[in-house]
């Protein structure tokens, strides 16, 4: 086992919070380390809620308790690709589609896009005036359609931790490919942090940003008050000619009508680790469940998923994309964490321990501004 000397703060996890928190306060001028997995899989069985590709974003929303921070993350982005040199930010807007009696399921309401958006970029039930620019995508004609456009978008999270990395490596923040399976005070204050590779890395404050694992390893006092949900997204696959053509295509967020599935949300194409151009759909489903011990969480990263969820996700899929020809379709397991209150945990827990968890679906787009929240609560403001 060995042993490093005692930092200012220590980050357990390194996923969107987490990086965030740690690159704030590298740059406030703190010692810190970073302990977490860079990459999936590994005996430990532990990474992310999801090895991601696209997550959503956008700039209004309703619920004024998200709008401030929603905002301070998406006018920072340009900031943290500038200085780091990585590019992850797309603003290529987004559509809303929904029936008008389901309206402000997906956080933003068609009412609300009216309110604080431009005429034309609303159409009522029947009008599908919106199909001039973006030719290829359908809605059903009894569905409204609202555009948010830019800065709503997508971001590459997996770019954007890693822009975070760089901004926190050289503010001169440490980083640590390892997981953290148990926290200790220490005699005289702080805290002791042990790693499934055998390390031991003390810290005077720590922050807790493991995401649906929260509850699931041996690093904190007592359990927080989050459940985790399983989600399920499908990727058609489609031809890089394809590919180019919808690129500029803006986000969906579609309330379709209830069949198995609702609440789905999709990214046009972008192109894969394994080089393959994808349409990501994800959606609600009635197979949804909420696993609540760390061996539960394992087995649904490591189960196959087609044979439940493709029957259920590729009718949707190609209903929006009627014309677009898919040459795989295969569908991959996530989770998401949610509170009580549907809104971020972020507190102190005890003196020195921070926790800064659960996104409730939406927490990527935000996750600069909650990771500096957390640092501002170790920091003391």
């Amino acid at each position: 086992m060995s042993t490093v000397d005692t930092f200012d703060v220590a980050v357990i996890g390194r996923g969107l919070f987490g990086s965030a928190a740690a690159r704030h306060l590298a740059e406030a001028g703190c010692s810190i380390v970073a302990i977490g997995p860079t990459a999936p899989g590994g005996d430990a069985g532990i990474y992310s809620s999801h090895d991601d590709e696209a997550r959503l974003t956008r700039r209004l929303d309703r619920d004024e308790r998200w709008a401030p921070f929603t905002a301070r993350a998406v006018d920072a982005y340009r900031s943290i690709e500038e200085r780091s040199g990585i590019g992850f930010y797309r603003p290529v807007g987004a559509l809303f589609a929904s029936r008008p009696e389901l309206d402000g399921k997906h956080g933003v309401s068609m009412a609300f896009l009216r309110d604080h958006g431009q005429p034309e970029n609303y159409w009522s039930p029947g009008d599908v005036g919106w199909k001039q620019w973006w030719p290829r995508i359908d809605f059903p004609t009894t569905h409204e359609v609202a555009l948010d456009p830019a800065p709503a978008g997508y971001i590459r999270p997996k770019r954007l931790i890693a822009a975070q990395e760089v901004l926190t490596q050289r503010a001169g923040g440490q980083l640590v490919d390892d997981v953290a399976t148990t926290l200790k005070p220490r005699t005289g204050g702080g805290y002791q942090i042990e790693t499934f590779g055998g390390s031991t890395y003390d810290a005077e404050q720590v922050v807790v940003a493991t995401g649906a694992f929260v509850n699931a390893l041996d690093v904190m006092p007592r359990p927080v008050n989050t459940t985790v949900k399983t989600e399920i997204i499908i990727l058609g696959e489609v031809s890089q000619a394809d590919a180019v053509e919808l690129s500029n295509y803006p986000t969906v967020l579609h309330q379709i009508d209830p069949d198995g599935i609702d609440d789905i949300y999709m990214t046009p194409p972008l192109q894969f680790p394994d080089g393959r151009y994808c349409i990501k759909l994800g959606a609600n489903s009635t197979f949804d469940t909420w696993p609540t011990e760390l061996a539960e969480i394992q087995r649904w990263f490591r189960s196959n998923t087609d044979p439940d969820y493709l029957p259920l996700l590729q009718p949707a899929l190609k209903s929006l994309w009627p014309d677009v020809e898919f040459l795989s379709l295969r569908t991959k397991p996530c989770i998401v964490s949610y509170t009580p209150d549907r809104f971020p945990l972020i507190e102190a827990v005890e003196s020195g321990l921070i926790v800064a968890v659960a996104g409730n679906g939406q927490g990527a787009k935000g996750s600069d501004a909650w990771g500096a929240a957390a640092a501002e609560l170790v920091l003391g403001r």
